[in-house]
């Protein structure tokens, strides 16, 4: 699991008294993230890009609810329907299909799921609560008929006249949903993203093999309580924050990990989506005696013949090395980093705490932009303002010249209490 962030999700046959209208609005906003204006910057916008994208996902279902309200269900205009909404969302859409008053799959598209037609899933939670509430519903990831673990969306379908006449599903992963939002928002960035149900389980990861997992049932997760007591703490709380000790990304190491998360819910299911931090690592912590670095050390390194020869040259290697030297015999460096002519911040020290070639000029957050500015500026700034992966920071950019050549600018940032 990754390093800062956490987020969250969570039989009659007869008459509904509700107009298509009526059904319709109730879907209006219904995806509602829950997070306050403290939260992270980089968990707000995974937020609210998964929230975007559910919502897109629930109105076309309320659309197809709509047409199919006079249309029979069982016939090739009906088929249309859902082939469109299908489609329209096959990435992540396995499939779509009409479900008659008592609980029937009647159509199935794509074309390789309709041998599931005529299969009866009134025994499904999600279908029993919708045919007695005549509401839209989303299920937990379940087993489905299909033989896949997705999540089910249902809305009614509603006659004229106020009757049920079954509804209109689709089956998705949300793992493949959550990580279209994240994927790219978080690549380069000092933080992992990932996401579960309040039952425990994890329905995004960057790392697949822990999707589908329980937390609180795997055998993986036991030898981890700090991890575990957290797990509760996210699965009964809508927002927080804390720590646990866990694997590193893609290898075997445990480091210490901060945490915090928020919530997103559709249709009374909710999902929590946690972003991760690695904790100070031991070389950047405080060392007795260690002098503060400062603005004149941040000039002096610019001012570095070696630093700037390996900037010159494109020596990323020296370069870093460089910037660790600084880093770990100075107190007050969160990190240390290079910013190109171009605003693109290429790599900085300690990884954990720096962005891996960012374009800083495609980033929304105040300090890129305040970078940015000073970037195309060519000059010297210090700003104050949040962290994307939470808290607070000192932010200072030094110009490196090349003799009159402008390379770009050293970034040290200092975390505030």
């Amino acid at each position: 699991m990754g390093r800062f962030v956490v987020f969250a999700m969570a039989v009659a046959v007869g008459f509904c008294f509700q107009s298509r209208r009526a059904v319709c609005s109730e879907t209006e906003g219904a995806v509602r993230p829950h997070f306050t204006t403290g939260a992270p910057f980089l968990l707000t916008r995974a937020a609210e890009a998964i929230a975007h994208q559910l919502e897109l996902l629930d109105r076309d279902l309320a659309e197809a609810a709509s047409r199919l309200a006079t249309l029979d269900l069982k016939q090739d205009a009906a088929r249309a329907v859902i082939r469109q909404l299908q489609l329209r969302h096959a990435e992540s859409v396995i499939d779509a299909c009409t479900v008659s008053p008592r609980g029937i799959m009647l159509q199935v598209e794509p074309e390789p799921y309709r041998s599931f037609e005529g299969s009866d899933i009134s025994d499904q939670e999600q279908i029993k609560t919708l045919m007695r509430t005549c509401k839209p519903v989303m299920s937990r990831v379940f087993q489905t008929v299909e033989g896949v673990a997705a999540i089910d969306l249902e809305h009614p379908v509603i006659g004229s006249d106020g009757t049920y006449r079954g509804s209109v599903s689709v089956i998705f992963r949300p793992w493949v949903l959550i990580g279209r939002c994240v994927r790219d928002l978080v690549a380069g960035m000092p933080v992992e993203i990932w996401a579960m149900q309040p039952d425990g389980t994890i329905i995004y990861d960057a790392d697949p093999r822990e999707v589908e997992r329980i937390l609180f049932t795997d055998p993986k997760y036991r030898p981890f309580p700090e991890l575990l007591q957290l797990g509760r703490r996210i699965a009964a709380q809508s927002e927080g924050d804390g720590f646990y000790s866990y694997f590193k990304a893609a290898t075997s190491r445990v480091i210490r990990k901060n945490a915090r998360w928020v919530s997103l819910s559709l249709h009374g299911t909710a999902w929590r989506l946690v972003i991760i931090h690695p904790a100070q690592s031991a070389d950047t912590a405080f060392r007795a005696g260690a002098p503060p670095f400062s603005r004149q050390a941040l000039n002096v390194l610019a001012e570095q013949p070696a630093l700037i020869q390996a900037l010159a040259q494109g020596d990323r290697e020296i370069a870093l090395k460089l910037l660790r030297q600084a880093a770990i015999i100075h107190t007050d460096i969160y990190s240390l980093s290079w910013v190109d002519a171009r605003a693109v911040n290429r790599f900085g020290y300690p990884s954990q705490n720096s962005l891996f070639e960012i374009d800083l000029t495609t980033q929304t957050d105040p300090a890129s932009v305040a970078i940015v500015q000073a970037i195309k500026q060519r000059r010297e700034t210090e700003y104050f303002g949040p962290l994307v992966e939470g808290g607070q920071a000192r932010f200072h950019l030094m110009p490196v010249l090349d003799g009159d050549r402008y390379l770009g600018s050293l970034l040290w940032i200092a975390k505030e209490d």
